[in-house]
């Protein structure tokens, strides 16, 4: 990529926190409740990132009037108690803290309901890393889709129309097809849960394998 971005959005599942162990037993609950035909919880790994309502649509198919009840079971766990299963990734503290220090600005941009995303952070000491913390709204009906949630944010630190200035560091698709659409470059991980194939079908800008390798991008412009 070669070059250093002032302004970084860092997604949130899979890219800063590891929080799939929530995640999973919350969708333990929906699926006790709705008994959808699937080959086993394997499945639950291609439904960390999307929204909810597309992940109950496309992977659970479930019927479209299941689809807010069901929204509501999961959330029901993951609310009191599988947003606290969840653990930062090895050195991104230290890479956020070093970010900070050079004089980068750095925002969450995630389709994680937004107040969701701020408890955890604050449960687990990190708030104050970041700039802005910004996702989709609770109920999943305007803010949800990850351009949205990207506009939301530059729009929120005065940043739109300097999005030459800014990059999106993910682990999906959604992240990279997202950028794209907001008009910003991007940057694939894939220490989370997406894949070298889908991150360069989505059009990733770059591809890094671990955290170290996206600290020496975004501090230093080369892996």
């Amino acid at each position: 990529m070669g070059r250093l971005y002032e302004n970084i959005l860092f997604d949130f599942d899979g890219t800063i926190m590891d929080t799939s162990e929530g995640i999973r037993n919350s969708f333990d609950r929906v699926v006790a409740v709705y008994h959808p035909d699937i080959p086993g919880r394997e499945v639950y790994d291609r439904m960390i990132g999307p929204p909810l309502r597309e992940s109950f649509s496309s992977v659970f198919r479930l019927k479209e009037e299941d689809i807010v009840p069901a929204m509501k079971v999961y959330r029901g766990y993951y609310s009191e108690k599988g947003m606290f299963e969840a653990q930062p990734y090895d050195g991104i503290v230290e890479l956020l803290g070093a970010l900070r220090q050079a004089g980068r600005k750095v925002f969450v941009a995630t389709s994680k309901p937004e107040v969701y995303t701020r408890r955890i952070l604050e449960e687990k000491g990190m708030l104050g890393l970041f700039d802005f913390v910004g996702g989709s709204d609770l109920e999943e009906k305007g803010r949800v889709d990850k351009v949205d949630v990207i506009r939301y944010v530059l729009a929120e630190n005065g940043l739109t129309g300097q999005e030459a200035s800014c990059v999106m560091i993910g682990d999906t698709r959604f992240d990279m097809t997202g950028a794209c659409k907001a008009g910003l470059d991007s940057v694939g991980v894939l220490y989370g849960f997406g894949t070298r194939p889908e991150l360069e079908a989505a059009g990733a800008g770059c591809i890094v394998s671990s955290l170290a390798e996206l600290g020496q991008l975004l501090l230093f412009g080369k892996i």
